[in-house]
């Protein structure tokens, strides 16, 4: 049993300034939360009452999960080693139930009827997927890690969830488990020969992909990021909305609360998907700015912590949940910006949803677990 000492020294040595601007993160998604309820206007009484309904839960969302987090930093990390193979195996599972008992919300299949509760096991596979390809990388011999084969098997490991995760459909999922799984694979040391190659196979392929993997639907929001205008009331309503709100906040604002297109309620899904928007609107360049900081210095704290990691299943893992980060802004972000298509992907810690936040929190009490662990070696074999 770990000393009461032990314990203390473990949380001293918390990355607390990673801490710090976590906690920045979420306190600017309450704020806006509570902005993005303005808009919503009881029927009955005419008060704008989901003010504080939605910052309230998500309030409590982060001040739970940020304990679940804080007692998972304090996990060792052979427990975690234990624990991948299993959780990438449930999930597998989870996802199978998902086609079969599946419950269907906006036109997808993504969710677990569980009682009371409804979950996502798609979420969990952005975890398990890197934490089982660090777990495999670590469990072969350095001389293995360089094999064309070892990295095969490595994507096999990938391909599995993805497959169901694009059936159900959900492009944005899928492809965040591809660059959660694929940034493990780089971090192993696979051969600048072999991604170059993976490369141009991809770019070849993608006129495949277009026209013979993708629904119609998602084609339309491929198109509508080069030519919106052709459909201002369809699919690119919501894209020119978000443009408009983004170039009306300026350098500095509207005001918090003083976002029209908000307001008004003319961009769907505002207080997730596109929720900065209302930063955008009401806090301006500069708002926006900020929270790109703070998500800038996070990522770069996370890798940093993966680069120093003595642990090779912990620096793996590490830099796979980074590279999930990474991907969620950058994709969430740029779709808002009209850089990149349309997706389901929200902005993690700041956009409304407890299944991401979730995910999120308990991938922090990994990073800090790996933080804490960053000088412990474990053996090859024998240790799970």
């Amino acid at each position: 049993m770990m000393r009461r000492d032990s314990i203390v020294d473990r949380l001293v040595g918390l990355p607390w300034f990673l801490l710090m601007m976590i906690l920045g993160l979420a306190s600017l998604g309450i704020v806006v939360l509570f902005s993005a309820g303005s808009g919503e206007i009881d029927p009955l009484t005419g008060n704008q009452v989901l003010n504080a309904q939605l910052s309230v839960a998500h309030a409590w969302r982060f001040g739970l999960l940020l304990l679940l987090a804080l007692g998972l930093a304090l996990v060792p990390m052979r427990l975690w080693a234990a624990a991948a193979y299993p959780a990438y195996f449930v999930g597998v599972v989870c996802l199978i139930l998902v086609e079969l008992f599946g419950v269907t919300v906006n036109g997808a299949e993504r969710w677990l009827q569980i009682g009371p509760l409804r979950v996502q096991p798609s979420e969990l596979m952005k975890l398990a997927v890197p934490l089982a390809l660090a777990r495999f990388y670590h469990q072969i011999w350095e001389g293995e890690r360089q094999s064309f084969w070892s990295h095969l098997w490595a994507l096999i490991i990938v391909v599995i969830p993805t497959i169901p995760v694009l059936r159900q459909p959900d492009l944005g999922t899928a492809l965040t488990l591809m660059a959660a799984g694929f940034a493990v694979i780089f971090f192993a040391g696979i051969s600048l020969r072999i991604v170059v190659a993976v490369m141009v196979m991809v770019a070849a392929a993608t006129p495949l992909i277009y026209f013979f993997a993708l629904h119609e639907y998602q084609r339309r929001r491929v198109e509508t990021l080069f030519n919106p205008e052709a459909d201002p009331l369809g699919a690119g309503y919501q894209l020119q909305q978000a443009l408009i709100a983004i170039g009306s906040g300026g350098v500095t604002g509207k005001g918090f609360l003083e976002g029209e297109q908000k307001q008004l309620d003319y961009i769907p899904e505002q207080h997730t998907d596109f929720i900065f928007t209302i930063v955008a609107e009401e806090f301006g360049f500069m708002g926006s700015l900020a929270l790109l900081i703070l998500w800038a210095v996070v990522i770069v704290q996370g890798m940093n912590i993966a680069l120093r990691s003595r642990n090779l299943f912990g620096g793996l893992a590490a830099a796979g949940f980074v590279s999930t980060l990474f991907f969620y802004v950058t994709i969430n972000i740029g779709m808002v910006i009209g850089l990149l298509p349309v997706v389901g992907i929200p902005l993690p810690l700041v956009s409304y949803g407890g299944n991401v936040m979730m995910t999120v929190m308990v991938g922090f009490g990994f990073l800090m677990a790996a933080h804490l662990n960053r000088d412990h070696q474990m053996a090859i074999r024998g240790v799970f």
